[in-house]
């Protein structure tokens, strides 16, 4: 099978790109390499370089350009994928809300283009990763039908790039899978997100600040966010939505807690209240994935955590 991944250096594409390169798939990954500001370009190679250490690398090529740019999507698409996997998008949602100038047309504009080629040339299937942000505020057992109403900017972006994907599926007859990862983390993320900032305070003995404790996030292991994307991508089943997730969500406080006392750390807890950009978030309905897909996350919060603080002690 030949696959195309965007944003196959990164965090979640890295981990599909191990594990599809070992079985003896043929990958063009794409990847433009972007900081975001958010670490040194010496410290993403390394990241880089530790993410990409278990790749069967004769089964991979990359193309480190930007998507957005139409040559470099046909240079990719004249491999003639099978199936198109794409991550690409920015690290985290402050991102694009802070700069929506640059963020929207980056969010969306990567897929428009994608979605024009891959009809081009018969792809397949285009597997489309979104974000849990497109449900917006959202309590315990929501399903993939449940009402989307994105209550930040990132979140509307990824809800239209969802509804591009329906338009040229419908159009053009292409086969399509969305999926809505929600928290991921692990080992070989950036230090700019939630559990690795509390993990640097916990490890510093640094207080935690949380913006409203009690919010709860859907945390999901590295490893199960992609593997459950592979089943997703691989599957008959089609034309749908799926939850990719932990389908058991935990506060924030629950988190800061769990990290202080897997690190021993002597940190405190400082609850500062509500910050708008984030929505209030609960537990996912997973039941699609397991009924259509046989997807079985297997790592729970705390496993994860541990895993992801021995990496982190490996690193200093």
């Amino acid at each position: 099978m030949k696959y195309l991944i965007t944003g196959g250096l990164g965090f979640i594409g890295s981990k599909i790109i191990e594990k599809l390169s070992n079985e003896g798939h043929s990958i063009t990954c794409v990847d433009n390499k972007d900081t975001y500001d958010i670490i040194s370009t010496v410290a993403l190679n390394k990241l880089i370089a530790w993410r990409t250490r278990n790749w069967d690398n004769k089964n991979v090529s990359i193309i480190t350009k930007d998507i957005l740019d139409r040559n470099v999507c046909l240079r990719a698409f004249r491999t003639e994928p099978d199936i198109v996997i794409h991550l690409a998008t920015y690290p985290r949602a402050k991102i694009v809300d802070q700069d929506p100038i640059n963020g929207i047309p980056k969010v969306i504009g990567t897929t428009t283009n994608l979605l024009w080629h891959a009809t081009k040339f018969n792809t397949k299937k285009f597997v489309y990763i979104s974000s849990s942000m497109v449900y917006g505020d959202f309590t315990d057992g929501t399903r993939e039908e449940s009402n989307t109403k994105p209550t930040n900017i990132y979140g509307e972006a990824k809800l239209t790039g969802e509804r591009l994907t329906k338009l040229f599926a419908k159009r053009d007859g292409l086969n399509y899978t969305i999926v809505r990862p929600s928290g991921v983390y692990g080992p070989g993320d950036l230090p700019d997100r939630v559990v690795s900032k509390f993990f640097a305070k916990a490890m510093n003995n640094e207080t935690i600040t949380l913006h409203n404790g009690e919010n709860k996030v859907d945390f999901t292991y590295r490893q199960d966010a992609a593997y459950g994307i592979i089943k997703a991508a691989n599957s008959e089943v089609a034309n749908t939505s799926f939850n990719i997730t932990a389908g058991n969500a935990s506060s924030l406080r629950t988190l800061a807690e769990t990290i202080i006392e897997i690190t021993g750390s002597k940190s405190e807890i400082k609850d500062i209240g509500m910050q708008s950009l984030y929505p209030m978030r609960g537990t996912l309905d997973i039941s699609r994935a397991r009924d259509l897909l046989g997807y079985e996350p297997t790592t729970d919060l705390r496993q994860g955590l541990e895993s992801y603080y021995d990496w982190l002690q490996n690193q200093i």
